[in-house]
């Protein structure tokens, strides 16, 4: 009988509370309120930011780009959720942190929750360049003579080039006079093998004194979508005269050890 008893007790303890024990201690009821509201159906939200990275023209990057992964779930900490991505063809892989380099990619991403639940997925799309254009340029006539105070026509050509893909529809040039007169500029179209040329009037005139003669230095600079540039130069000088010894300077180089040994100065006639 004492056994019997003893089972009677414990399955008492063990039986859902009565209506009456609810009544009369409320507590009950709002635990198993908790308890029912305590489930987590609400899935993580991730968002992308670039970290890292020069940002150029027309939303391109010029630099490599860095790309922090950012999850946020309202129940659970940022530390308990998982964020898994792909870039462009690629598989899925787990992290919170992507490392782009030259190309157009588009990178996938999304989070789960210890719960189970999974967050929607996202897209980012990040356009890189980090080539710049390279360019040729070439002047003739690079001499001109007679020095007789006479503007004379100078064609520039060369070619422009863009490992990265899409040449550069025109180039800009400007013309740096050692004596700072004649100094057009300007703008010359690039057809579609990349070529492009152009005329420039320049003076044939240099001072009397002036034994290395007058130098024009004309710059061609191409600037590609990205905003990444490449330049080239061409030089054209009225020489003090047409001699060997024209006033240049020399640079002597020992051959032996590739040292400095003198310079000196031609003399002009």
């Amino acid at each position: 009988m004492r056994l019997s008893t003893q089972r009677l007790n414990r399955a008492s303890a063990l039986a859902p509370p009565s209506r009456r024990a609810r009544r009369l201690n409320p507590e009950v009821g709002e635990l198993e309120g908790r308890l029912l509201l305590s489930v987590d159906t609400t899935a993580p939200v991730t968002r992308a930011v670039v970290v890292a990275g020069r940002l150029g023209t027309n939303h391109f990057y010029t630099t490599p780009v860095t790309i922090a992964l950012k999850a946020t779930d309202p129940d659970d900490a940022p530390s308990t959720l998982t964020t898994f991505y792909k870039v462009d063809r690629g598989g899925y892989v787990q992290g919170n942190t992507v490392r782009l380099g030259n190309g157009d990619h588009t990178v996938r991403f999304y989070s789960v929750d210890p719960a189970g639940n999974v967050g929607p997925t996202g897209v980012l799309t990040v356009d890189i360049d980090t080539t710049a254009p390279r360019v040729t340029a070439s002047a003739s006539p690079t001499t001109l003579w007679p020095p007789n105070n006479k503007f004379v026509a100078v064609t520039v050509t060369g070619h422009v080039s863009d490992a990265s893909g899409g040449v550069p529809r025109t180039v800009s040039y400007r013309v740096q006079d050692e004596y700072g007169r004649a100094q057009p500029s300007g703008i010359a179209r690039v057809n579609a093998r990349g070529d492009y040329s152009f005329v420039v009037f320049l003076e044939a005139s240099r001072l009397g004194q002036d034994k290395d003669g007058r130098q024009y230095t004309i710059v061609v600079k191409a600037t590609d979508q990205a905003g990444n540039s490449g330049s080239a130069s061409t030089h054209v000088t009225v020489p003090h005269d047409q001699g060997h010894h024209n006033g240049t300077t020399t640079v002597v180089v020992d051959n032996d050890n590739g040292k400095l040994k003198g310079k000196s100065k031609g003399k002009g006639h």
